[in-house]
């Protein structure tokens, strides 16, 4: 009865009253074609008669050249300026009144189905531009983004302002969002960004290896957006566009100095947001959400570790290579393609079908290995190995301090530990300027020295081509019955070099 009332008494009925009287139709008429009484019916036929209102003649009082032009050429809602300009009017009110300045027409009426969710069932995330935040000294300003998370059964609303959509931010802002909301729903609709979906496609969507991590660690499942379908989370593109029209254009006259201060704001708003009451419902987002906080999954107990997936080759040493270091595999894998998850201090290795194959502490700095010795096979089967004939029939070519030092290295029991350092000598003799003359000096000297690293002998080699062969200290020889070693032989060549230096020689130096 309140609902037909409200009807009845509303302004397109007063507007027929005012036509049907205007055509010379009579009071009693006009109540029995409307099905009103003549007391209504007289009420609007005689405005005179009502009190006047203490706002009567506000629209004269408005600049409507100020208001067009915030609205048209700043873009600031309707509401917004109405609550600036008309604060004591109501919104539709002004409203109309702004439709009749601005000479618009009603548009047709569009047709829309009212969705129903179920509480605690779905979160719906999306991302969008934001408001821009000014460095205090230079003046530069950078544009933030905009994250918004709402869960559609009650519109509980959470969002906060990041500086990129990357997937450290991604993830990091969602965990806040559950923790704002105090529990996880089963699942979550997030759009079609590369942070989430790796590879998005109308049936069969391609959710990213690590924000998957996330959702399992989480207990939800992602139910990513159809492409080009922005009404699969409706809540989500509806509250956006709240925010966008309202908090936005609260704010659009202050300057923001730090992402601090802009998210500071955004809370406050959101907290009036949250407790005001909506009109279809009659009660605050707020409390419909104390209803469905009951029914939401607990938090899980530790936070997520980021981690991030990459792909790569297990080489015929047994290792793949992460950021420059080198970590061991099973050797039943070489040659094939595999997975590898990074976090702050693992690296663990998995198959292409989620085998796990090992897992190893993060090493720091370039050119280091983390071998598991039962990784390797045994020994003859390692010798057998093509890789390690192959190094050895190289070496024999390239002289016989490189055979002599390849032979060294290969013969441990686990032959495949030095492969890789192997294949790095050998093809040291490729490069310009090394020769392979000087490869092998480079050879002799890391046997005499016993420095077998791949740097050293890649020193020693490019020395050779620039300064040719280096002198040594050979131990001096005392003649019998001497007691001294004053004008004995103190330097000489190595018995290769074709200069030699002689007592004599020595003196002149001398």
């Amino acid at each position: 009865i309140q609902l037909m009332t409200k009807e009845r008494t509303s302004v397109r009925m007063q507007t027929q009253i005012k036509v049907m009287s205007a055509q010379g139709h009579s009071l009693r008429s006009i109540a029995r074609v409307l099905r009103l009484s003549r007391r209504t019916v007289r009420k609007y036929l005689e405005p005179s008669a009502q009190p006047p209102s203490e706002s009567e003649g506000w629209e004269q009082k408005i600049d409507w050249d100020y208001v067009r032009q915030e609205v048209y050429g700043k873009g600031t809602t309707v509401k917004q300026i109405g609550r600036e300009v008309a604060s004591e009017i109501a919104y539709v009110k002004f409203w109309r009144v702004f439709r009749q300045q601005a000479g618009h027409k009603a548009s047709p009426q569009q047709v829309t189905i009212r969705l129903h969710h179920k509480p605690a069932e779905k979160t719906q995330v999306d991302f969008g531009d934001g408001v821009f935040i000014t460095e205090r000294h230079s003046g530069n300003k950078t544009l933030t983004q905009f994250f918004l998370g709402v869960l559609p059964f009650s519109s509980y609303t959470f969002g906060e302002f990041v500086l990129d959509q990357k997937l450290p931010t991604f993830i990091g802002v969602q965990q806040r969002m559950f923790a704002y909301f105090g529990g996880v729903t089963p699942y979550l609709v997030v759009d079609n960004l590369k942070s989430g979906v790796h590879k998005a496609d109308l049936y069969d969507p391609d959710v990213n290896p690590t924000y998957c991590d996330f959702a399992n660690h989480m207990g939800f499942a992602v139910l990513p957006a159809r492409p080009y379908k922005p009404k699969d989370k409706g809540s989500g593109e509806c509250h956006i566009g709240v925010l966008q029209r309202d908090f936005f254009q609260e704010v659009r006259n202050r300057v923001f100095y730090s992402l601090e201060e802009l998210n500071q704001a955004l809370r406050h708003y959101l907290e009036r947001l949250n407790h005001q009451v909506m009109k279809d419902y009659g009660v605050s987002r707020a409390q419909r959400f104390e209803e469905e906080k009951k029914q939401l999954k607990a938090l899980p107990p530790s936070c997520f570790e980021l981690s991030e997936w990459r792909r790569a080759k297990v080489h015929p040493d047994c290792h793949v290579q992460v950021e420059k270091n080198f970590y061991s595999v099973p050797f039943v894998y070489v040659g094939q393609q595999v997975r590898v998850r990074l976090t702050e201090k693992m690296v663990e290795v998995f198959s292409e079908d989620s085998l796990s194959l090992s897992a190893h502490s993060r090493l720091t700095g370039i050119g280091k290995f983390s071998t598991y010795d039962s990784h390797y096979p045994e020994q003859k089967l390692s010798v057998a190995r093509f890789e390690v004939h192959h190094a050895k029939e190289q070496a024999k070519k390239l002289g016989p301090n490189v055979e002599q030092l390849v032979d060294k290295l290969l013969s441990t029991d686990y032959p495949l530990r030095h492969l890789r350092r192997v294949q790095g000598i050998l093809r040291l003799a490729k490069r310009h300027p090394i020769t392979v003359q000087a490869l092998d000096h480079a050879c002799q000297r890391a046997l005499s020295f016993n420095k077998t690293r791949l740097s050293y002998i890649k020193d020693c080699a490019l020395y050779f081509v620039t300064h040719g062969q280096r002198p040594t200290l050979l131990a001096p020889s005392r003649e019998q019955g001497a007691v001294h070693l004053h004008h004995q032989l103190v330097l000489a060549p190595n018995a290769e070099s074709q200069n030699v230096i002689s007592h004599s020689e020595e003196d002149e130096i001398l």
